[in-house]
């Protein structure tokens, strides 16, 4: 069985080189757009491709966030090349596989027209980025219980067979009939693996700059694409207006955070409450963190530029 993975990144420096060398340990190749990055991520991909890994990267200087057309386009010719799976990933999520024998035989058994679905672990880092830059030896405990119960997919070959199939907003599901799909109506089948076979690790908050840059540019773009539902990205306008009214986070606002993330704010509950176990990641050798820039500021200043010029 052929395993593929597909990535739209931006601004991700500090764990893009991680986040490939980890992924790849489990897939057979993958697809990555560099959705204009200006911090050091296209750098740290270009030496990457240089050293003859399975990975292909191209350049998206759209200022939107049009990650659903993007990752659709990117799995349907990952699948015209042969893949019999494919993975849509963000460059904080690590594939965690026990075994890719076993994976390959739950993906080969299952039902005939369902796509696979991961848990989706949220992984709180110990110490900021000063301590040790390499996130992934940071990432030692997780969440004891994920509360927003969401799901990341695993497309199969039927994706393929359907010209109107799209990837659902945020990698969570499949939308068979395309956009505009009601699912509360039409909820969309999938067959989760169990954790044990095959899950992925959330590191959505490893430093307050790149919290900061990540959520400014990631909210402002998503506003540029006029989606239909500006409440897809919740999680980024709730925090683009903490940041916008009070600055960046404090260490402890940065745990509280990671330990809620994708919640609305609401229903968030104080650290104190929340469990966590400890699942270290394995770590890599990084070659190239030296190429990473982590000025949140600048980051907006070139994607407000960005923004101005294709307007």
């Amino acid at each position: 069985m052929r395993l593929a993975g597909v990535a739209m990144v931006r601004n991700e420096a500090d764990i893009v080189e991680a986040f490939v060398r980890h992924n790849l340990g489990v897939l057979d190749r993958l697809a990555v757009v560099d959705h204009g990055s200006v911090d050091g991520t296209s750098a740290i991909l270009e030496a990457l491709v240089g050293e003859g890994l399975p990975l292909s990267v191209e350049r998206n200087e759209d200022a939107a966030q049009r990650q659903s057309d993007v990752l659709t386009r990117l799995a349907r010719a990952e699948f015209a090349s042969g893949a019999d799976a494919v993975s849509p990933l963000d460059a904080d999520e690590f594939l965690k596989v026990r075994d890719r024998a076993l994976l390959e035989r739950m993906l080969g058994n299952l039902p005939a027209g369902l796509h696979a679905a991961l848990h989706w672990q949220t992984y709180v880092l110990d110490e900021e980025p000063a301590a040790d830059p390499n996130p992934l030896r940071r990432a030692r405990r997780r969440l004891a219980t994920e509360r927003h119960g969401l799901p990341k997919v695993i497309l199969m070959r039927v994706f393929a067979a359907s010209n109107r199939a799209i990837i659902g907003p945020g990698n969570h599901t499949v939308l068979p009939e395309g956009p505009g799909q009601d699912l509360t109506k039409n909820p969309v089948r999938l067959a989760r693996l169990a954790p044990d076979v095959a899950a992925l690790a959330h590191l959505p908050v490893r430093s307050a700059a790149q919290l900061v840059g990540k959520v400014n540019v990631g909210w402002l773009a998503h506003c540029a694409a006029r989606s239909a539902n500006p409440d897809v990205a919740f999680h980024w306008r709730e925090l683009f207006e903490e940041f916008r009214d009070r600055g960046a986070p404090s260490p402890m606002r940065l745990t509280e955070i990671a330990a809620n993330y994708g919640l609305p704010m609401p229903a968030w509950q104080s650290v104190d409450r929340i469990a966590l176990v400890d699942d270290p990641l394995p770590t890599h050798l990084l070659r190239y963190l030296h190429l990473a820039r982590a000025d949140a500021a600048a980051r907006v200043a070139a994607f407000a530029s960005q923004l101005a010029a294709q307007r």
